[in-house]
């Protein structure tokens, strides 16, 4: 199988949509998250109870959805009717979410949660293992999600942008660019139309794509690649380090912003700023991985993340450093951008090998597992999060916190992240895919594709048994 040629339409085409499902990732959860606690009766463990519990949840639909799909066969591909029924809910969900009522309550946010996390398990499993099926190539495949991963953050950008935009002079339709209830509700809108119109235009203009060669896996196995890849169990666990800790930091960082750095009415510019350095960070980092190999590069990023975060522990309450925190801030997003970047070309890459030695085509299986475990931990790190403010005594709507409170919220943001970072880095580091045995990978795949076309039907013993990675 020696895949497919994409125009450069057709993969813009596919990461178009990144756009609009900047609504569906972090930092949206947070703000969410953070607009709850101020705007309604949801408190702060129960917002933890319920990330925890609706992400647990709605992880379990993630294996019926990645089995599904490998199992789906139409005249659109297996991918593409998964996608369409995912963008026929988005909008009735984003409008229960993001337009709550004032008496809306901790049940409530659950509910919330659960819808739009259904959205995002319908469009991200599918859409993930789509990328893979577009091209076999190592760093094709890097370059495709790397314009997705820009588009995702241009639209984090745009989030933070409509709020500035709609409250300055020339268009004063709400009073501050805060992110309040009439200024949520907008933003819901504006997100859900905005996926249903991309998602649209990249399932007319991409191709179904190319399957890996192989019998796609029984549902009773469906979480039998945790057991017999050990390249997934080394990602998983590098990743779910990662997750853990991306989880316990983002779910309060909003809330300290707002409520202890003071800095409520400039969170917009704020995010803003860490989107841009993002953005102007991918093709550095794509660069820096051409000549190494993706999880060194990301590993690395991790150790310095690391190191770094201590440092906006000595800003204090309502800080009058603005753009010294953006600046020192903006160095954690950079570092932070290879975990958006990466894992799910690395994902492709352990489907090969999965393909290779076991004859499969289960790349659906693989990114459901990774989203089911991505989802639980998240929401794990989520609730630790909230978990520990509340513990240590944190209040958002107080004027003052004492010490101990203050101390629980840095910690959370913070501390903890860091020490999870680091054992990442650890790992990663010795993750066994580099870009010379993927392709040797890949080129085994198709050797073994042309002998298999070229012989009688029969099955054969001298098939090629491959090596461990």
């Amino acid at each position: 199988m020696s895949g497919m040629s994409l125009t450069t339409g057709q993969k813009l085409a596919y990461a178009i949509p990144g756009l609009a499902l900047a609504w569906l990732i972090p930092p949206m959860y947070a703000i969410l998250g953070d607009f709850y606690l101020r705007y309604t009766e949801a408190t702060a463990a129960g917002i933890g109870t319920a990330m925890m519990m609706s992400k647990i949840v709605d992880a379990i639909t993630d294996p019926p959805v990645g089995y599904l799909s490998d199992k789906t066969e139409s005249r659109w591909g297996a991918r593409k009717p998964w996608i369409f029924v995912g963008l026929l809910m988005v909008i009735p969900s984003f409008h229960f979410f993001f337009s709550p009522p004032e008496d809306a309550g901790n049940l409530y946010f659950a509910l919330g949660l659960v819808l739009y996390y259904l959205c995002y398990t319908l469009i991200k499993i599918p859409m993930r293992a789509w990328l893979g099926e577009l091209s076999p190539d190592y760093s094709e495949r890097s370059k495709i999600w790397s314009w997705m991963t820009i588009c995702l953050l241009l639209g984090g950008l745009l989030i933070m942008l409509l709020p500035i935009v709609f409250s300055s002079p020339l268009l004063p339709w709400f009073d501050s660019p805060e992110f309040t209830p009439e200024v949520m509700s907008f933003i819901g809108w504006v997100g859900g139309v905005g996926i249903v119109a991309t998602l649209l235009v990249s399932l007319w203009v991409v191709p179904g794509g190319e399957r890996n060669p192989g019998e796609s896996s029984d549902v009773k196995q469906f979480f039998n690649i945790l057991l017999v890849s050990k390249p997934f169990q080394h990602f998983m666990l590098g990743y779910g380090l990662s997750a853990l800790g991306y989880g316990i930091s983002y779910a309060v960082m909003i809330v300290g912003l707002t409520s202890y750095y003071g800095f409520a009415d400039r969170l917009p510019i704020f995010m803003l700023a860490m989107i841009l350095i993002q953005v102007a960070s991918i093709p550095v980092w794509e660069r820096i991985a051409e000549r190494s190999s993706k999880h060194e590069t990301w590993a690395r990023a991790w150790v310095i993340c690391a190191c770094f975060m201590p440092v906006l522990w000595l800003f204090g309450a309502n800080s009058e450093y603005f753009w010294a925190f953006v600046a020192c801030a903006g160095v954690i997003s950079i570092m932070q951008a290879p975990h958006m970047l990466f894992p799910v070309t690395i994902i492709s890459d352990i489907v090969d090998y999965d393909t290779l030695k076991h004859r499969t085509s289960r790349s659906g299986n693989f990114f459901a597992v990774y989203t089911f475990v991505d989802k639980v931990l998240h929401a794990i790190g989520f609730g630790i999060g909230y978990y520990i403010i509340a513990l240590f005594g944190y209040d958002a709507k107080a004027e003052v916190n004492t010490d101990l409170a203050v101390f629980g919220l840095k910690f959370a943001i913070l501390g903890v992240p860091a020490v999870m970072f680091l054992l990442s880095a650890l790992v990663l580091f010795k993750f066994p895919i580099n870009r010379h045995r993927h392709s040797i990978i890949r080129r085994r795949i198709e050797q073994r594709a042309r002998r298999e076309k070229a012989r009688a039907p029969q099955s054969s013993h001298a098939d090629f048994q491959p090596q461990e990675v």
